[in-house]
């Protein structure tokens, strides 16, 4: 079910779902390291930095150790592949058709306080501007599997969970 970050007038409904203050999505991903891109840019996950002194000046700067952890209330769940039809066997195991595959990256991520609660600078809850981004700037994601809803932007598609047929894993 998609959630309306407007109003009943002039709704603009977002593939996500919220509901007492925690938020479910379902992504797909070009791959792992585009997951892993969009993770930093929304802020689901962060670079752990560390202080460096320079010895002459005595000037501190930040530096990225490129160790990546996930925010407090982020909840990331990775699926990877996602078979799309089963194979068929004989009586004796031996496989008669292979399985198909959607080899792309799909994640389910929930967010809880305080992730679900952070604002930017400007007061703007940070998970409306980047669902907003989808909704608005997003396209229709023409390989979708099944009778999925998805919107694609920067190789992330954000799909309608309602519209998943067969869902491998789920949030309780």
């Amino acid at each position: 079910m998609s959630y309306n970050l407007g109003t009943e007038d002039d709704p603009i409904l977002v593939n996500v779902q919220y509901n007492g203050g925690t938020l479910d999505a379902v992504i797909r991903c070009d791959d792992y390291a585009t997951f892993q891109a969009a993770a930093l840019y929304a802020e689901l996950t962060y670079e752990v930095m560390e202080t460096v002194v320079d010895p002459e000046t005595l000037e501190e700067t930040q530096v990225g150790t490129g160790v990546i952890l996930t925010a407090k209330g982020v909840h990331i769940d990775h699926i990877g592949a996602m078979q799309i039809t089963a194979g068929t066997y004989d009586d004796e195991g031996a496989e008669l058709t292979a399985p198909t595959f959607d080899t792309r990256h799909h994640v389910n991520f929930r967010l809880t306080a305080p992730a679900v609660n952070a604002v930017d600078d400007y007061g703007v809850v940070k998970w409306h501007k980047w669902a907003m981004a989808w909704t608005f700037s997003g396209t229709a994601d023409t390989n979708a599997n099944a009778n999925e809803e998805a919107v694609k932007l920067i190789a992330v598609s954000i799909i309608n969970a309602d519209t998943i047929r067969s869902p491998s894993r789920v949030f309780l």
